[in-house]
């Protein structure tokens, strides 16, 4: 039998039916078996993962790494150093930097800058625009989706988009609510009162219905009403929820002010317990997690001035982990919904078709392990990108990732980055 390049031993690897022990062989960027482990082939290096968990690389298809334009914040090196560390190994960036990922030249100069600074493999969003020549090379360059944000596009461009191919991510927040929801004073009553649940119940009821047939992706869902409308959306309509929605509410945004400000805002406990609902039933996909880092200095200006943004690409493994610890997720649950189902979503798949987040023989070789009974205490101090405070600061959790893997490449060990910069590759999406 033919020596392979590493393989990974004494692991338990969720199956549908349980945690299965076992080892991974992997030769190359590819997963070459999943097997006992008295049936692993020999390898160069051997690495004994003594029964810790093995999991496919998290996939984050919702983050910004800020580059070009707002390097201050995050840059795609210093968001990719957070994103191992926390085992994700796939990420999609948001359009909105400066300049926005609006045009072919700008997609490219984007693509450029990931390519030479990434530690992960990553994709591309592109703004909702009404060109259709212009989307039409923007999805010749490989975006995963097309973004429509309140702030910046009109919704009527939904209805212009007919290719059933393509995804169109909405934030799902009614722009003529919010100018209608002003709150006065400083405090986070008049925030919440600027940005109603009805702009988004209202947001996913109108582009619904303007867009029939479309595949519809709504991002950071808030509330019970809006998974009613999710429920009753074609068959291709997606949804996802990030990990400060579902675990934080109201509550947390009076403690942490500012730090804990987002858009849409954190809502009741009601709220977030339907989202988790959600989560378990399925209706909603993936857990994706909005990571938008700011500076200590904008996070100060008080809670109507601050910019809305929470980092999360470090910390949503542990945190969902935790969910599974608690017996109020599943494993096979989380694997689906951060690691295949946002692949899957966004076209992310390798040259033999097989989608990032598998964790059998073809796949790339991206592998997070964790400690799964190690408890710990998230720290806004030792994270790993740009941004040093989080809404979570303090929050014991189960589930340390110690080694992670992009495309058979070590990247970060033992609480250590050793991957090299430049070493993520861009992927364009795949029908």
């Amino acid at each position: 039998m033919k020596t392979v390049d590493l393989c990974l031993r004494d692991a338990k690897i969720p199956r549908k039916k349980g945690l299965l022990k076992a080892g991974v062989a992997i030769d190359g960027e590819k997963i070459v078996s999943v097997s006992k482990d008295p049936s692993l082939p020999k390898a160069d290096e051997t690495i004994d993962l003594e029964g810790s968990l093995l999991l496919p690389g998290v996939v984050d298809p919702h983050v910004h790494f800020r580059d070009p334009g707002l390097t201050q914040k995050e840059d795609f090196y210093t968001g990719s150093r957070a994103a191992v560390a926390g085992g994700v190994t796939t990420v999609c960036d948001m359009p909105n930097t400066v300049p926005p990922t609006d045009s072919l030249e700008n997609f490219e100069e984007k693509r450029k800058i990931g390519e030479g600074k990434s530690l992960v493999d990553f994709g591309l969003h592109a703004m909702l625009i009404e060109s259709q020549e212009e989307r039409r090379k923007l999805r010749g360059a490989g975006a995963v989706s097309f973004k429509l944000y309140p702030e910046i596009s009109d919704d009527s461009k939904v209805s212009t988009f007919k290719d059933e191919n393509e995804v169109v991510s909405v934030h799902p927040e009614d722009p003529e609510l919010l100018e209608e929801s002003v709150g006065t004073g400083d405090n986070f009553e008049a925030f919440l009162q600027s940005r109603p649940k009805r702009a988004e119940v209202s947001e996913i009821k109108k582009i619904l219905d303007s867009a029939a047939g479309s595949h519809l992706h709504f991002c950071h869902l808030t509330a019970q009403e809006s998974l009613d409308l999710i429920r009753e959306g074609n068959e291709k309509t997606t949804c996802e929820v990030t990990p400060h929605h579902l675990l934080l509410d109201r509550s947390h945004l009076q403690e942490f002010g500012s730090i804990a400000k987002v858009y849409p805002p954190l809502r009741t406990r009601k709220d977030r317990e339907a989202l988790l609902q959600g989560l378990v039933k399925g209706v909603i996909d993936i857990v994706a997690t909005d990571h938008a880092p700011h500076t200590l200095e904008e996070k100060g200006k008080g809670l109507m001035d601050a910019p809305p943004g929470i980092v999360g690409v470090e910390t949503s493994l542990p945190l969902i982990y935790t969910l599974v610890e608690k017996g109020k997720l599943s494993i096979s649950r989380l694997v689906e919904a951060m690691c295949l189902s946002p692949a899957k979503i966004f076209g992310l798949v390798n040259d033999e078709g097989i989608p990032k987040g598998s964790l059998t023989p073809g796949a790339d070789a991206d592998l997070v392990a964790l400690d799964r009974k190690q408890k710990w205490k998230i720290t806004g101090e030792d994270l790993h990108g740009k941004t040093k405070f989080t809404p979570f600061e303090g929050q014991e959790v189960f589930g340390r990732p110690f080694l992670t893997l992009v495309r058979g490449e070590i990247v970060f060990k033992d609480g250590n980055i050793v991957g090299e910069e430049g070493h993520g590759r861009f992927l364009s999406k795949k029908e």
